[in-house]
């Protein structure tokens, strides 16, 4: 097992109507940037884990998914080792959220 740095590319697909009625604002977001780091045993795997933590974090923030208001794909746009110590801090769960042109 090794440490992995994933940065996560984060794409929303807001569903007609619902999301409009949660806030206007929050319709014109087309997506987030965020990072993780995981224990995985390879990079697929690191992807995977990343993926799991971000998909269940943002929906713990912001009850989009499980509302039905949005749905999420995920892309790792970047996989690399890191050092282990990295795991030893908590992590950061923002998310860095870009709006459609």
């Amino acid at each position: 097992m090794r440490c992995f740095y994933v940065l996560v590319h984060g794409k929303l697909d807001w569903t007609a109507g619902l999301a409009v009625a949660l806030d206007e604002e929050r319709a014109k977001l087309a997506g987030f940037y965020c990072h993780r780091f995981v224990l995985a045993s390879d990079e697929r795997e690191a992807a995977e884990r990343a993926f799991r933590r971000v998909r269940d974090n943002l929906d713990r923030q912001t009850g989009w998914l499980v509302e039905g208001a949005a749905t999420l794909s995920l892309e790792a746009e970047e996989i690399v080792a890191a050092p282990i110590h990295k795991l030893l801090r908590p992590d950061n769960r923002a998310h860095t959220f870009y709006e459609q042109e």
